[in-house]
């Protein structure tokens, strides 16, 4: 089978989030399985710059075809992709793709390839992966953009792919008919956590001193709950314990910044690579505080890492947390009970032990992209009919 993959962020764009994580994992576990995959994505990086990776290479067995963007500052402040000759990057893929899998809602690359999909019967699904929804920010333009860009894609995919029940909800109140829903959890790559860096190496490197190590990794946006988890070490309520906040500038930094936090809060910007494995082998409570949030990788990246966590329960990764009985939950914004948690898995060490214990046996027997991989093909060939 030959999948075509469409995501405005493939690998190394670290800067965007999960979404580049998810399809690069997906993409190799079906190399893996014996299938072909083809990725059409932008030259998006970060914030500064460019991939500057060559427009048609290869990428551990999968083909990897780029669009250049018209602006990489539009594409970053503004999640506003503008990739330049799609029609001719397309036209390389040939005529043999089986179903198209497309990845987040509302960017150009999604229209291109639906229209070249429709023009050879070839069916497509969505994983909006929390963005099928107007929410957080620049509502209006997102009904404006659904209005007159891109509202009908939802509507004609052949399926679309709920990462969790809250998503699978949500997909519901767009109006999507419970019968072309497919709930499929995200994805990790297991191989990624087996040869951890030591501990201390982060500590030592930051100058975080012998306190516990209390961290939140990932984009800082509005929504995320930062502010709220800065709030909770104010006046040393968390005493010794050290905040590190290492994440990339979405638009809510400067709110939590400015909760007049103290020298135990750091704000260490994005992570990546090893560094970002040994901040996770560092930690030893790793927060989630997030609102409105369909899944979430980081908090079982934490178990895999050997970090107990604390989760928020409006994210999707709650559910499968409890589940899973693999942490804490907080209401979002409850500066007190986060607290509160926060002291408890640093206070009972047994009892946050057996909680990564019960988390780290169900990524491996539930969310290595090796089983994510098999459900995903099972709905690619309902589809191909």
């Amino acid at each position: 089978m030959h999948v075509l993959q469409v995501t405005p962020y493939f690998p190394p764009t670290w800067a965007y989030g999960g979404i580049p994580r998810i399809v690069d994992g997906l993409s190799r576990a079906l190399v893996i399985a014996g299938h072909r995959v083809t990725v059409l994505t932008t030259d998006a990086l970060d914030a500064e710059g460019r991939t500057g990776l060559a427009l048609d290479r290869d990428h551990h067995g999968v083909r990897v075809l780029t669009a250049r963007n018209v602006s990489n500052r539009a594409a970053y402040r503004h999640q506003l992709f503008l990739p330049r000759g799609v029609d001719e990057v397309l036209a390389k893929i040939g005529e043999t793709v089986d179903v198209v899998h497309l990845h987040g809602h509302r960017h150009l690359l999604n229209n291109a390839a639906v229209i070249w999909a429709k023009a050879r019967g070839v069916p497509y699904v969505l994983t909006a992966n929390g963005t099928l929804l107007r929410h957080e920010r620049k509502v209006g333009l997102k009904w404006m953009w659904d209005t007159f860009v891109c509202g009908d894609i939802p509507k004609h995919a052949a399926r679309l792919i709920a990462v969790s029940a809250a998503d699978v909800a949500r997909h519901r109140s767009a109006g999507v008919d419970v019968d072309r829903i497919v709930r499929i959890p995200n994805g990790l790559d297991l191989g990624e956590f087996e040869s951890l860096p030591s501990r201390g190496q982060f500590r030592k490197s930051h100058g975080l001193g012998a306190g516990p190590v209390v961290t939140y990794l990932g984009r800082v946006s509005p929504r995320k709950g930062v502010e709220h988890l800065v709030a909770a070490f104010a006046d040393g309520a968390l005493g010794s314990a050290q905040l590190v906040v290492a994440g990339n500038d979405m638009g809510a930094m400067s709110r939590a910044k400015g909760q007049g936090h103290g020298s135990n809060v750091h704000f260490v910007g994005l992570v990546e690579g090893v560094q970002r494995l040994a901040l996770l082998a560092d930690t030893d409570v790793l927060v989630y505080p997030s609102a409105d949030e369909v899944f979430g990788l980081v908090p079982f990246e934490g178990l895999l890492c050997g970090a107990p966590v604390v989760v928020a329960d409006d994210c999707g990764c709650g559910e499968l947390i409890a589940e899973a009985g693999a942490g804490l939950l907080v209401r979002y914004g409850d500066v007190g009970g986060l607290q509160a948690r926060i002291r408890t898995l640093l206070d009972d060490r047994e009892a946050a032990a057996a909680m990564v214990a019960r988390g780290r046996r169900y990524v491996t027997e539930q969310l290595g992209f090796e089983t994510i991989a098999q459900q995903h093909v099972a709905v690619y060939q309902a589809v191909r009919g």
